[in-house]
């Protein structure tokens, strides 16, 4: 922890272009100076420049090394890597897809449909019976959004094509490519660092603007949660929409929140490796899909794991409609 100070300490000192920075160190010390550092992080115009040059087609990513495109009205599964050193997304391969076989939001088991929206792959899975061909990857569908809709069905995969004779043109809900392709995306990707994202047409490229918002946003939030501020912390809720991850709601969650804050702890909270996907969804609504890593302590108590959001901005707000 006294390493990560004192090299915040001097990234801000040796970036000052003048000497606010020093003289605010000199009166109140690193405190003061993370105080500012903090304020940074809460400010849209601070996000934007540092958006400047980052590749935001595809969302903000500081954890994620992998994204697989699936656009199911002419399907596709376009690979991308991400380069850190030059904060781009690369396309390495577009590849011809089979999807499901009704168009859709897939939302019952056995509707033919393959879902829209953003999943993980969750396992690698071989010695399959040969119509999957040599492997599958497991998706998360159905994910806490899904679920909380109320969507049914599971076993979404991305295989391969049949070993032995010919396949329909279609698929059950799933998303086949040729077996040579998956082998060698197989070799190409880390699982655990790839996410899926499944649109009905050609994902629309997502603004600075809203990546901006929807950070310094976080950064308020947290501020308000810190400071058990519990109207400025709830006003980041949508009251109306609001779920929990157990189907708790905002009248719930109100009255939890408040019990705690009341208690006036001390508490330290840190974000980490944050990634913001933009949800596909056919109601042209500003969603997205947020994770990163959370440090919390607040007394005795100690959380240290990822976090999920998923989030719509209205009227220029962030607000909260799902929370795990």
């Amino acid at each position: 922890m006294r390493v990560a100070f004192l090299q915040l300490l001097f990234t801000l000192i040796t970036c000052a272009s003048n000497h606010t920075l020093l003289d605010r160190y000199r009166e109140g010390g690193v405190k003061s100076l993370l105080k500012e550092a903090e304020k940074s992080l809460q400010s849209k115009e601070y996000w934007l420049s540092r958006l400047n040059r980052y590749d935001t087609d595809f969302g903000y990513y500081e954890d994620i090394e992998y994204l697989l495109l699936t656009n199911k009205s002419f399907p596709t599964l376009d690979v991308y890597k991400f380069y850190k050193d030059r904060e781009l997304f690369e396309l390495i391969e577009i590849l011809n897809a089979y999807v499901g076989e009704k168009s859709g939001h897939k939302s019952l088991e056995g509707d033919k449909k393959t879902p829209t929206g953003v999943y993980t792959l969750t396992e690698r899975l071989s010695k399959l019976d040969q119509f999957y061909g040599p492997l599958a990857f497991v998706t998360s569908y159905p994910n806490l959004y899904d679920r909380l809709k109320n969507r049914t069905g599971s076993g979404i995969w991305i295989h391969g094509l049949p070993i032995k004779g010919d396949r329909d043109s279609f698929t059950r809900g799933c998303i086949a490519i040729e077996n040579d392709k998956i082998e060698s995306l197989d070799k190409e990707i880390n699982l655990k660092k790839t996410l899926l994202i499944i649109s009905d047409k050609k994902l629309q490229k997502t603004s600075k603007s809203d990546l901006a918002l929807i950070l310094s946003s976080l950064y308020k939030w947290l501020d308000a949660w810190r400071d058990s501020d519990i109207d400025r912390y709830l006003s980041f809720y949508d009251s109306k929409r609001f779920y929990r991850y157990d189907r708790k709601r905002f009248k719930w969650f109100k009255n939890y929140k408040s019990r705690i804050f009341s208690r006036k702890r001390e508490t330290t909270i840190r974000f980490s490796n944050i990634n913001i996907s933009p949800y596909p969804n056919s109601q042209n609504r500003k969603l997205f899909y947020i994770t990163f890593q959370e440090f919390y302590r607040a007394g005795d108590y100690r959380f240290n794991g990822q976090k999920s959001l998923y989030v719509e901005l209205q009227k220029g707000y962030m607000k909260i409609l799902i929370e795990k």
